[in-house]
């Protein structure tokens, strides 16, 4: 099995938009007037964000790992020099790199750098 998509909730389509498209530089896939949004991957992964319309929909209280596939450093840099909320800093850790930010509603962000496994 593979993960075929997710969905975040927000309280504002046009700034969600503008942020994973224009700032973090996301493909969208479609928009769905201001009640959806579909961000499409390379590999054909979808990150879903709908508009808050249910109680159980709670903008904020989500998380994505986004692979990042060289030189996770440099893309940290970029955020920081962007001034995105951070919100946890560039670690290092045995089973890779990682660090976090926020988007306008709360949601995180963890980009995720594994090692390289194999024979070069």
């Amino acid at each position: 099995m593979n993960l075929d998509s997710a969905v975040f909730y927000t309280n504002d389509i046009n700034t969600i938009v503008a942020f994973y498209r224009d700032t973090l530089g996301f493909t969208v896939e479609y928009i769905q007037s201001d009640k959806y949004v579909s961000f499409i991957f390379p590999n054909g992964a979808r990150l879903g964000i709908k508009k808050k319309i249910e109680e159980r929909e709670i903008p904020g209280a989500q998380t994505v790992f986004i692979a990042v596939d060289s030189d996770i450093e440099k893309l940290y840099r970029s955020f920081q020099e962007k001034q995105l909320p951070i919100y946890k800093e560039l670690t290092v850790q045995e089973w890779g790199k990682n660090f976090s930010i926020l988007d306008p509603d709360a949601n995180k962000i963890q980009f995720v750098e594994k090692p390289k496994t194999g024979l070069a």
